[in-house]
């Protein structure tokens, strides 16, 4: 799950998907806005399944925390 995560990243941003890490900071590092960050979201839950509502995406900052918060979701389905 984490490399479909840093695959989607890397289509998002322009980044190579060797260059995004997990301490990637999705605006200081990898330059997406806030409404990149919307499309990101909504890619997200049509790849993986899953509902992310807008006041818990907000908190998500970095891949590492992404990627926690897709296992975690992914745990309760």
């Amino acid at each position: 799950m984490n490399d479909q995560l840093r695959a989607l990243l890397a289509v998002n941003s322009g980044l190579p998907f060797t260059s995004i890490t997990e301490d990637s900071h999705l605006s200081k590092d990898l330059g997406l806005d806030s409404l990149d960050t919307v499309d990101l979201i909504l890619q997200m839950e049509d790849m993986f399944k899953i509902a992310i509502p807008d006041e818990e995406y907000q908190d998500l900052q970095t891949v590492k925390q992404f990627s926690d918060y897709l296992v975690k979701k992914r745990a309760e389905a």
